[in-house]
């Protein structure tokens, strides 16, 4: 799920579908590397670095959130971003030319979906369900998700791994030298 960041009844309603009793952060897709570094206050070098070596790819980085950052979106004074990686998104990014708040398409608790159907089927009957458009017909060719992307705040000294995912931790590592790893 995707939607305008500043737009706080769409961050409301994403909360809602998900089943999200509280406020939480989501991510911020945006169109490169400098629509990440326009939503956050600083840019350390190992920012520069996963960048470098990871984007586009399944790499979210939390930095300080810059003043102009989403606040609907943001978790004590963070904000977590990534460039969009597949074609579909892509083009939306370079379309709309500014961020875009994305989660997976499941509820609370739930496997995220694979493909469009099945996060049409998870999210149908959920409160709020009924107000889901989608953009792209449900196929049966729809291509696997992978793994969740990897999270490193590099806002922290030394960079600190909020989640493991798609990348593992030793080329995070190879990249950033020492890096904190939360007990996940």
């Amino acid at each position: 799920m995707s939607g305008d960041p500043w737009d706080d009844g769409a961050v409301a309603a994403a909360r809602k579908l998900k089943g999200y009793l509280t406020p939480r952060p989501f991510v911020c897709l945006v169109p490169g590397v400098d629509g990440a570094r326009a939503l956050t206050q600083a840019w350390p070098p190992a920012a520069e670095l996963l960048a470098e070596a990871f984007w586009p790819g399944p790499l979210t980085l939390v930095l300080p959130a810059s003043p102009d950052a989403p606040a609907a979106v943001a978790e004590g004074g963070a904000i977590a971003v990534r460039p969009a990686a597949d074609p579909v998104s892509s083009a939306l990014m370079a379309a709309w030319n500014r961020a875009l708040f994305s989660t997976s398409a499941n509820r609370r608790g739930e496997t995220p979906p694979t493909d469009v159907s099945r996060a049409l089927a998870a999210l149908a009957a959920a409160p709020g369900g009924e107000a889901i458009e989608v953009a792209l017909a449900p196929s049966e060719r729809s291509e696997p998700a992978g793994r969740p992307s990897t999270i490193v705040d590099v806002g922290a000294t030394p960079p600190r791994l909020v989640r493991a995912g798609a990348i593992p931790v030793e080329r995070i590592r190879g990249v950033v030298g020492e890096l904190e790893e939360e007990p996940l």
